[in-house]
């Protein structure tokens, strides 16, 4: 095998790197230059109905420790406890709409047409039918079985990072920071109310949205003096990030 050119390796060296970090979901960028905008709008990552959505919040556990740039730190949970409420309203939604197991592309096209016509049957999604039992299974291991209990769990997430981030940040009164965290926090209860209108009373899950908008309006003025409490009565009037129509949204990716 001829050796390799220094241009050739030079080539792959960088491929290969750009391929590593490609791996990595991006993170907002640290405090000077971050706006509101950078901590709704992260990379997408695993569906949080998947059982393998537990790898992914140990991987972003993970990395947090490991991030010695305290402030970054703060970022990143705060755009992850944004990313809680986008997944909680996605899952209220798909309950909503009550879709079902979801086709394998290709697979379960080719299957379903070959055994309904033989069959004379109509199975829509057989193959997607069985993943989504070994999913389901997988869920009920983890105690996440049902949508209300993976929104539960999400709403309690999302205060566990908004006090982790309130450690991490500890923003001046009249700062950028401060400032960053008022607007994130307008949008968040702004949000909140989005998450309600597609809950019922029969979710149960209204005592924790409520304890999650009033942790959040607590966190901002204590963050931003009284500042937040004063412009309360704006918070939510057109401030709320597009609740997304269908599918996930957690780190946007």
């Amino acid at each position: 095998m001829f050796p390799l050119s220094r241009v050739m390796q030079r080539r792959l060296v960088a491929a290969s790197a750009a391929a590593a970090l490609s791996l990595f979901p991006l993170t907002a960028t640290a405090a000077g230059g971050t706006d509101v905008d950078a901590l709704w709008n992260q990379p997408q990552g695993v569906s949080v109905n998947s059982a393998f959505y537990v790898v992914q919040v140990w991987w972003d556990g993970l990395t947090r420790t490991v991030q010695h740039d305290a402030a970054q730190r703060g970022l990143d949970e705060l755009a992850e406890a944004n990313a809680d409420l986008l997944n909680a309203y996605t899952l209220l939604q798909q309950q909503r709409a009550d879709a079902g197991a979801q086709p394998v592309p290709v697979i379960d096209p080719l299957l379903t047409s070959v055994y309904n016509f033989v069959t004379g049957a109509n199975a829509k999604a057989p193959v997607g039918s069985l993943f989504n039992w070994a999913n389901q299974s997988l869920l009920k291991l983890e105690r996440r079985g049902s949508t209300n209990e993976i929104v539960a769990s999400l709403l309690r997430d999302y205060r566990s990072k908004q006090a982790a981030a309130d450690h991490d940040l500890r923003p001046s009164a009249g700062s950028d920071l401060a400032t960053l965290w008022s607007a994130n926090a307008e949008r968040e209860s702004a949000f909140l109310l989005e998450v309600k209108s597609v809950t019922t009373d029969s979710d149960g899950l209204m005592a924790a949205l409520n304890d999650a908008d009033q942790s959040t309006r607590a966190l901002a003025a204590k963050q931003n003096g009284n500042a937040y409490g004063k412009s309360n009565g704006n918070a939510g009037k057109g401030s709320a990030p597009t609740p997304p129509a269908n599918g996930q949204s957690k780190k946007k990716p």
